[in-house]
């Protein structure tokens, strides 16, 4: 019973969701689609509709797993342990870039409050972040639902509040910026629509967040899949109202300028103190989402050695049941790409696309897995057609939005795929020498 109470409900795994997309995007995409006018928004519209897609995905094959480590686990059914090995193995180490942007959008806005700080001073301040976020995933599960839902609570009220009142100050004269500046063309205005889907996918990147947390969840077949929709369809609905409603305050124009589209809204609509508001907001967001994906990170690690994927190490639990030397390995690995960020000179946005090109390739893979899985699972030739439909869908729009800017994903794909050889050739000799 006590086992029971110590697992995640609904609302604590609903609330995981909506966290691990509702992060940063929220607070820099604005800005980042402004100069591409009104088919930013198009990007929006595509992302979101390729989102739900891949939440129907991952719920319907979360529910034919009672043990799953999300992604990995799936394609571990349809294609083998290799491919298993480096679907997970990349999914976990791209996690850790996820950690290092969230805490670097969080350093932006706390050097607002407390003003600006050196290289050394900040990389101090988002380390300190991270172990402490870290701490309280290896304290025990239960405490990071209960603390993950307070935080949603505090970020996602405030998020579909505060457009509602910029819409008081909506102005239709700030969408007329059609297009890019450059080309109005219907190939350039496609070019452009694929560029912004996979930089607005940034936002919804960790829908399948949830599924990778099975086991430590109440009857999952059925409280997984709900979540993932109900959070999915939240999450989507923020990120509409906010770009729409921030961008008829101030236009395109105003946006473009600017790295801090919200601190500049707030200041038009509240003053100054709007500054100090909207960054206390910005943290709290982003500490919610970091919260969510450590948590994650150690799930993924922990379940892929359940599945016979990752060494022994990643199995140790703690008096707590947390994954502790999977957290710990997160923590260490989220380090590196905080000191890489700090280097990059090559702009915010460029990071945001590869980060959500090498999320993309995950996801794609996940596509061609539930394409093959689906002759298994469906014996209905209409319920059969339908799942192909939908699997297609996604598999399509993934292209599409890796279409305009694919190779720095694959490479970066491939540093991954390059580091986790040895750890798979170790596996397989471990394996070998215990009669595996």
């Amino acid at each position: 019973m006590d086992h029971q109470k110590s697992k995640l409900g609904f609302c604590a795994l609903v609330s995981i969701v909506i966290s691990s997309q509702l992060g940063s995007g929220v607070f820099v995409l604005p800005s980042s689609l402004a100069k591409y006018g009104v088919l930013g928004l198009w990007g929006w519209l595509v992302s979101v509709a390729g989102a739900i897609a891949l939440a129907l995905i991952f719920s319907d094959m979360s529910s034919r797993f009672t043990n799953s480590g999300g992604p990995h686990t799936y394609v571990l059914e349809a294609f083998g342990k290799s491919t298993s090995f480096f679907t997970g193995w990349t999914y976990w180490m791209i996690s850790w870039a996820s950690n290092s942007i969230l805490l670097v959008t969080a350093m932006k806005y706390l050097s607002s409050i407390i003003g600006e700080t050196s290289i050394t001073q900040a990389l101090v301040l988002e380390v300190s972040m991270l172990f402490a976020i870290t701490c309280i995933s290896i304290v025990r599960v239960n405490t990071i639902g209960w603390i993950g839902f307070c935080l949603t609570i505090l970020k996602y009220v405030p998020l579909f509040i505060l457009p509602l009142i910029f819409f008081m100050f909506f102005d239709s004269e700030s969408f007329s910026q059609v297009a890019p500046p450059e080309s109005t063309t219907a190939p350039s205005a496609l070019s452009v629509i694929a560029t912004t889907s996979l930089l607005t996918f940034w936002g919804f990147v960790g829908v399948e967040c949830a599924t990778a947390a099975t086991c430590n969840v109440r009857t999952p077949k059925k409280t997984i899949p709900r979540a993932l929709a109900v959070g999915t369809i939240c999450v989507a609905l923020v990120y509409v109202l906010n770009t729409i409603s921030v961008t008829g305050v101030v236009g395109f124009e105003e946006l473009a300028k600017t790295e801090a589209p919200y601190a500049l809204v707030m200041d038009k609509v509240f003053g100054s103190a709007g500054d100090i508001i909207i960054s206390v907001l910005a943290i709290v967001v982003c500490l919610s989402t970091l919260n969510s994906w450590i948590f994650t990170s150690g799930q993924i690690a922990h379940c892929a050695y359940m599945d016979g994927l990752f060494p022994s190490a990643f199995g140790k639990l703690n008096k707590h049941d947390a994954p502790i030397a999977a957290l710990a390995f997160s923590f260490c690995g989220s380090i590196p790409f905080l000191v890489l960020e700090r280097i990059e000179q090559d702009g915010f946005d460029k990071l945001i696309s590869r980060m959500s090109g090498v999320f993309m390739c995950v996801y794609l893979v996940c596509c061609l897995a539930y394409i093959k899985l689906i002759k298994k699972w469906y014996i209905d030739p209409k319920a059969r057609w339908h799942r192909y439909v939908l699997s297609c869908s996604a598999a399509a729009f993934c292209l599409f939005a890796l279409a305009q800017d694919i190779i720095p994903p694959i490479v970066i794909l491939a540093v991954f795929v390059v580091i986790g050889i040895p750890i798979l050739l170790r596996n397989r000799r471990t394996s070998s020498n215990t009669g595996g």
